[in-house]
């Protein structure tokens, strides 16, 4: 589970606005060690959030933000996955459209692969799940006492 823990900056309807602490989340089986965008702030620095109950966290309250291992992984497949699957389709259709017309199949694979890649980015393009909102007073695990001081 990619864990973040953040501080309630503003509050506008619905939406919190939130100053993440720390530089890595924690916890995520993906590895990118903070180089993903998954808690990415805006231009302002400040990471938005849409939650129910907005009114029940006030401005300086520490939060954490968490998103489990399944909704990553549906995420990476909307992502990635399916881009793939249309770049496959895309060169077998195109590939079989060649030799059908008597045609040169290489250069129809090729654009069919193009223009498959192309339309299942369109379509899939990638939203990034939604995460949990906690208060601070949740459990959290223990601070690593792990350095990378000599």
């Amino acid at each position: 589970m990619a864990e973040r823990e953040a501080e309630v900056r503003s509050r506008r309807g619905d939406e919190l606005g939130l100053a993440l602490l720390g530089s890595a989340c924690e916890g995520c089986a993906g590895g990118c060690r903070g180089r993903c965008n998954l808690f990415a702030a805006g231009d302002d620095g400040v990471f938005h959030v849409v939650v129910e109950d907005a009114a029940a966290f006030a401005p300086g309250q520490r939060l954490r933000l968490s998103i489990d291992d399944e909704a990553l992984r549906r995420a990476a497949w909307r992502g990635y996955g399916v881009a793939l699957a249309g770049l496959l389709l895309g060169a077998v259709v195109g590939h079989g459209l060649g030799r059908l017309l008597g045609g040169p199949a290489d250069l129809f694979a090729l654009a069919g692969l193009v223009l498959g890649t192309f339309l299942a980015a369109r379509f899939s393009k990638p939203t990034l799940p939604e995460p949990r909102v906690e208060r601070a007073g949740s459990v959290f695990p223990p601070e690593s006492s792990r350095s990378d001081r000599p």
